[in-house]
């Protein structure tokens, strides 16, 4: 799923750690960061300011029912 253009990535790191299983964000260019690793989150966090980047990439969560927590911040209806 896609992320919406938002304000705040700091309220969707906190979602992210609310979430029971991994969750991913791939970048356009093929690389794979989990979001509940704290290196991940710094590096996530070095490329925000970036929204074309962010946009661009694929949010996947291990666990189908974490789609429901980041809903606000995803681009499509969650299902």
């Amino acid at each position: 799923m896609k992320l919406k253009r938002m304000n705040s990535y700091l309220d969707l790191m906190s979602a992210v750690q609310a979430c029971e299983g991994d969750v991913y964000f791939n970048s356009p260019e093929g690389d794979h960061l989990n979001l509940k690793s704290t290196f991940c989150q710094y590096l996530f966090a070095s490329v925000c300011g970036d929204q074309d980047f962010l946009t661009q990439g694929d949010i996947v969560c291990g666990q189908e029912s974490d789609y429901k927590k980041l809903q606000e911040y995803l681009a499509g209806p969650v299902s």
